[in-house]
């Protein structure tokens, strides 16, 4: 279990953060203590919101964001007016639903709740529920089972009563039909487009043309204000590294927490053996074995049956196994990362109608822990470990000495480098908008305190900042630039080309129309038709978007019928439709998937007008300078 939390953190922040639910009801007194009416966000029906709820929703929502976009997170983008909006709306929402569920009396009960948490992937070892590995997630992120079980429960609450809404949602056959009808149809198209190119040449700008969009477009050309800083970043990563752990420590770690699974499999290993000499001396007794030894809770009662499977089905191991044997031979030990395997084919399909050939076979099963590494394969990963432990424990004092350093002695760096042994780095040019392209420094927090006027003008310290994962980063101003609008001379030719774009594309739509409406008379309009193609819905073959829309919106009652449409950024589009291909009968698969897809949509519009006659009952007050605020 060693390399538990690593291998699966990103799936246990999954896991939670379904469950950033209000705590109206497990504890949102010790979030309402101290805290006066004008600091919270929100009062639902009698519950309120606080500014606490409100940061650890933003904090969580950040931190998956992050696991999920990795360098390209851009934190600016979770700390935006309609973003806090957005999320304050979110709790609303939720601390509805949860009043609901407990005034409907909802109760989700014990035994549903362990059969939750034990039906889990995440909690489990070799297909079970693993109380060591369950403790072991909730450690690592800070979380008792008593909180987890809370969540997990009335999440579940929750999930009862929006579902209950969801399932009510129908659809008609009669709509499905129709759907598919208008999706199926074709429509046999020609075309001419006159490209904005083709009418460049005939553009003459006037020779002020160019100063006179300059002067009245200079927003266009403003560059910010920028910043380039020196920064020092201090990381559990960091901290880890100064760490060392002996080699003593190491094999103490890896007898006590690995050794054990040796001893355990080879046990298990025996066992199966001798089973399997059980098996040889009476053959016919397989049933009653695996009945009395398999640990496969599944088959155990049937004998061992599996019933029949195809390739792909099984573990690799056993697969090759079964595939290798003869109608009613029994195979030796198996081995697989579940445990020790017997084995017994006791029927074949062959392949037919081309479905695969499936194979019937009994198992015995005597489980075992997965196979472990030796110590030389883990040291690495041991090692790294033990010293991330110990750096939990030291993280929260090498903080406030890294804060006090920075504040203390504001005007460098280099004594907290020297501290911790960190290297400073420089940036390249900071603008005050988080951008992914600023690595470490993509924090909007950070850079309002580079931009703020003690760091422009003492180029002081800024505050330190957290920067998620065990981060934290300080920085100070090394050189400013004042926003400033790039000069006419270095945008000349940018203005130019967009100009003569600009004129082209009126040329060009201006012919366009032109000609169309020599279509419109039943005038020939001099025009070279393209070859005739089936369009689809889809695009396909390919088709301007903005064609696409005006040529399934026309009204083809008298054909040919023709188009005439201004396409973005390319031209004018002139089509010829000739005639529409009815959609074909429909497979029953495709009706299904359409039939769910309108059933999704029908569930999403219910869930929306019944979350609007939840907040049309309830008194909801929001209080909106609070909400603007940043920073708590």
């Amino acid at each position: 279990m060693f390399d538990l939390i690593h291998k699966h953190k990103k799936l246990v922040q999954i896991v939670l953060g379904l469950m950033v639910l209000p705590f109206a009801f497990w504890g949102i007194d010790s979030y309402q203590r101290g805290a006066s009416m004008s600091q919270d966000l929100a009062e639902v029906a009698g519950q309120k919101i606080t500014q606490q709820e409100f940061a650890q929703a933003q904090r969580d929502q950040q931190e998956r964001m992050r696991s999920l976009l990795g360098r390209n997170f851009d934190a600016a983008l979770f700390d935006t007016p309609q973003q806090r909006a957005e999320l304050l709306d979110a709790l609303i929402q939720q601390r509805l639903l949860t009043l609901k569920a407990v005034k409907s009396n909802l109760v989700v009960t014990d035994e549903h709740l362990r059969e939750l948490i034990n039906g889990l992937p995440v909690f489990q070892e070799n297909g079970r529920f693993s109380k060591a590995r369950y403790d072991a997630l909730l450690r690592a992120q800070g979380m008792s089972d008593v909180v987890f079980e809370a969540r997990l429960r009335q999440d579940t609450g929750l999930q009862q009563l929006t579902g209950a809404v969801a399932d009510s949602s129908l659809v008609a056959k009669a709509q499905v039909a129709r759907m598919l009808a208008i999706q199926g149809q074709q429509r046999e198209v020609s075309e001419v487009v006159l490209s904005y190119e083709q009418f460049a040449g005939e553009v003459k700008l006037a020779p002020d043309a160019v100063k006179t969009y300059y002067d009245s477009h200079l927003t266009e050309f403003q560059l910010p204000e920028q910043v380039r800083a020196e920064y020092a970043v201090l990381s559990a990563d960091v901290l880890a590294e100064l760490e060392t752990v002996s080699e003593a420590e190491l094999h103490s770690w890896y007898d006590s927490n690995v050794r054990a699974k040796f001893e355990e499999r080879a046990a298990a290993k025996k066992k199966a053996e001798d089973v399997l000499a059980q098996l040889r001396a009476a053959p016919d007794k397989f049933a009653a074995l695996a009945k009395q030894y398999s640990q496969d809770p599944g088959s155990k009662d049937k004998g061992g049956d599996l019933g029949f499977f195809a390739r792909g089905a099984m573990v690799k191991p056993f697969e090759e196994a079964i595939f290798k044997l003869k109608q009613g031979q029994m195979s030796g030990i198996v081995e697989t990362d579940f445990g020790f395997h017997i084995i017994k084919l006791t029927g074949i399909k062959p392949a037919k109608d081309g479905e695969p050939e499936q194979r019937q076979a009994s198992h015995i099963l005597i489980t075992a822990p997965a196979a472990a590494k030796d110590f030389s394969a883990m040291h690495a990963d041991i090692e790294k470990d033990l010293k991330k432990q110990r750096v939990g424990k030291k993280f929260a004092e090498a903080a406030e000495t890294f804060t006090n350093l920075a504040y203390e002695q504001p005007d460098s760096l280099q004594p907290i480098a020297d501290k911790f042994k960190l290297k400073i780095q420089q940036s390249g040019w900071l603008t005050r908008r988080a951008d992914a392209a600023a690595g470490v420094l993509n924090n909007q927090k950070l850079l309002d305190a580079l931009f703020s006027p003690d760091s422009l003008k003492s180029k002081h310290n800024t505050e330190v900042v957290d920067g998620g994962r065990d981060t934290l980063l300080v920085a100070r101003v090394l050189a400013y630039k004042p926003a400033a609008v790039r000069p006419l001379d270095e945008v000349k030719a940018e203005i130019t080309k967009r100009l003569i774009e600009q004129e082209s594309m009126a040329l060009a739509n201006k012919q366009g129309a032109a000609k169309y409406a020599e279509l419109q008379l039943g005038v020939d309009a001099g025009l070279t038709w393209s070859t005739t193609k089936v369009i689809s819905r889809d695009g396909k073959p390919a088709v301007h978007p903005d064609a696409l829309k005006a040529i399934f919106r026309a009204d083809t009652s008298k054909l040919p019928a023709y188009l005439g449409v201004e396409l973005r950024d390319r031209g004018y589009g002139l089509y010829r439709i000739s005639r529409t291909i009815d959609a074909p009968p429909a497979d029953a698969a495709r009706e299904k998937s359409l039939q769910e897809q309108l059933a999704r949509q029908a569930a999403q519009q219910d869930y929306a007008a019944y979350l609007a006659s939840l907040r049309a009952a309830a008194k909801i007050e929001i209080n909106r300078a609070n909400l603007e605020k940043k920073g708590y």
